[in-house]
Formats: C-alpha cells, sequence, structure tokens
C-alpha cells in the first residue's frame, strides 16, 4: 500500500487525516494509548487530533460499542437487543436482536481492541486493516470506488445497525468498501456535520484511492462522448468556435498563445488568469461552462466576479480560493456543467 500517495491525493479532500485501523489480536503496543471513550470516538483523535489510540475492555466508555467489538460481554438488554427497542420506537424486536448479534458483532475474545492513528504517524510493526476517511458526499462518491474501479464490486451501505458495526466488524468479515452515514452515536461522537459521511476502505484496495484522485481524466472528452449528435451542445460549440476565430482583441491573443484557451466572449485579463490557474486539463471545459454561464445571464464581459459567481452556482464557489495548485477532485467539480 503507497501511503504516502493515498495521504498526497486525499490531502484537502477529507476531513483531518485519513485513519488506519488496525485490530490487535494478541497484545496492544505501547505506540498506542489507551483512551476512556465510546470505542467509535477513537477515530475522531486521530482523525482531528494526530493521535494515535486504542480501546479495549478496560479503555472504553461504552458498553454497547464494547460488546460489538468483542471486548466485552455486555448485559442481557444489549445481548437481546432491546436496548433499541426500549429506547428507539422504531425498532422491533427481532430487528433490534438482529444487529446486535451474527455479521454485526464479533465474538467475545476475537480481538483485544482495536487502535487508530493518523495514516502518515502508523507506528512501526503496526498493520494497517483498514483506512476510515470522513468527507463530503462528493469525494465520498468518488474515494468510495476504490474497489470498484478495479473489479467492479460496488461499495457496500449501511443503515440502522450501529456505527460501530460499520467501523470495526463489517472490515473484520469481508473485504469490500463501505459508504455509510453512521447511527447518531457515531456522528455525534465524531462531531460529523450534516453534509459529511463515512468511508471505510480496507487496506488491499486503498491503492485505488490513488488511480482515482491521482490521474488526469480527460473532462471535455468524457462529456462530448455522452452528447447524441442533435445535442445544443455542438450548435452552441460551433458558434463559440466561429466567435472566437474572428477575436483579435488583446486578451483574446493572450488567452490563446499563453494558454492555449479560445474564447467567444469579452474576457478580462484576470478573469482569463483564473481559468488558467487550474490544471491545463479542465481549464477549455471551464471557459465554456463560464461563457454559457455568462450569456445565461446577459453579462457582456467575463470579470473574476462572474467566474466565481459562476462556481457559486455550481456550488463549489468555496474552493475558488484553492484554485492555485488546487486538488484535482475540487478543480474538476469547481467548473462542472449544470444539467
Amino acid at each position: 500500500m503507497n501511503i504516502q500517495g493515498i495521504c498526497d491525493v486525499l490531502d484537502g479532500k477529507v476531513r483531518g487525516k485519513p485513519v488506519a485501523i488496525t485490530k490487535f489480536v494478541d497484545e496492544i503496543p505501547d505506540s498506542y494509548d489507551g483512551i476512556k471513550v465510546d470505542p467509535c470516538q477513537i477515530l475522531r483523535h486521530a482523525m482531528d487530533d494526530g493521535k494515535r489510540v486504542y480501546f479495549d475492555r478496560q479503555n472504553q466508555d461504552c458498553i454497547h460499542g464494547a460488546y460489538i467489538t468483542g471486548v466485552h460481554e455486555g448485559n442481557e438488554q444489549i445481548q437481546s437487543g432491546r436496548l433499541l427497542t426500549d429506547y428507539i420506537p422504531a425498532y422491533n424486536i427481532d430487528a433490534a436482536y438482529t444487529f446486535n448479534s451474527g455479521e454485526y458483532i464479533l465474538p467475545q475474545g476475537t480481538v483485544k481492541g482495536f487502535g487508530a492513528a493518523p495514516l502518515d504517524n502508523v507506528p512501526e510493526g503496526s498493520e494497517v486493516d483498514w483506512i476510515v476517511v470522513v468527507c463530503t458526499p462528493g469525494v465520498a462518491g468518488m474515494v468510495s470506488a476504490a474497489r470498484a474501479v478495479k473489479d467492479g464490486t460496488r461499495p457496500d451501505t449501511a443503515a440502522g445497525n450501529s456505527y460501530c458495526s460499520d467501523m470495526f466488524v463489517s472490515p473484520f468479515y469481508n473485504d469490500n468498501v463501505i459508504i455509510t452515514p453512521g447511527d447518531v452515536g457515531g456522528r455525534n461522537n465524531n462531531k460529523l456535520k450534516e453534509s459529511e459521511l463515512f468511508v471505510i476502505i480496507p487496506a488491499k484496495w486503498a491503492d485505488g484511492i490513488i488511480d482515482i484522485l491521482g490521474a488526469t481524466p480527460d473532462v471535455k472528452g468524457i462529456f462530448e462522448a455522452t452528447r447524441p449528435e442533435d445535442s445544443p451542445y455542438w450548435d452552441k460549440q460551433k458558434a463559440k468556435k466561429e466567435r472566437a476565430a474572428n477575436r483579435t482583441d488583446k486578451v483574446s491573443k493572450v488567452a490563446k498563445e499563453k494558454y492555449g484557451l479560445e474564447i467567444s466572449m469579452e474576457w478580462d485579463i484576470a478573469a482569463v488568469e483564473t481559468i488558467a490557474k487550474a490544471p491545463k486539463f479542465v481549464r477549455k471545459f471551464a471557459v465554456s461552462n463560464v461563457e454559457d454561464f455568462a450569456e445565461e445571464q446577459n453579462y457582456q464581459r467575463i470579470t473574476v466576479e462572474v467566474v466565481k459567481e459562476q462556481a457559486e452556482s455550481a456550488g463549489m464557489g468555496k474552493f475558488m480560493k484553492q484554485a492555485e495548485g488546487s486538488k484535482l477532485a475540487k478543480v474538476i467539480s469547481l467548473f462542472k456543467r449544470d444539467k
């Protein structure tokens, strides 16, 4: 697993640090610190605080999570599932028992505990069993395809069960990627915003993240390849090309000769330079999208403010400040075309 490569492509796309989860079957190394919190909360302390922490039977503050992960026998209320039916009316007893048994729990004594560490600071000698990240749905949609792009297996999803099952149990039983909102406890303990999700990636598929986020897609190419012959897009492109060919102003000349961009409208040089800060593969598509937006809004001249407004309309305006040297997926999203 290319840990540095994974950290590099995830930098700026996920909250805090990507976190390495390690299962401790026999002994827990001294390089991790025991912490008395809910088991799922070790994620936050590694992700946001950069700590290397673990939970076990003694170092935990949630018997339910400890039972699910096999480090505590729990009690009758937990084992039977009544914990859910007693306090959450939506559950019936059969469903509640299902989520506290079988594939949703580890048998007692399977592990001593679990550790969490920033992926770029895993202690020497510790195995990375799987990786957990917290991110927006847009990023989750890409990261969770780490296996899918290799063998066509879609990620698993989860709802209704404890987040401890998602983060510690399901990856133990199978090697598939999981994308999950988590339960109320898991979200609260890890302080997730409404716009954030969890993604759990087994180590064997983790390098797929690099292939997805580190590659250079042909954004314009894939868009054009999906347009039918009678798409209005082709008429627009033809008209733009004709207008661009007739432009002789200084800004048009700079755009073409310095940046390889054809513009068909009046642009401020600063607006062109803003587009030019994006990677080359997305610039032409960005110009087209901004010009379409300007025409729709009846703007006669494209300024930096128009470029920013277009980004806001696409829901990605907050990434404008990161355009220079920006992260791949964010730049793609910044200039995405509204469907």
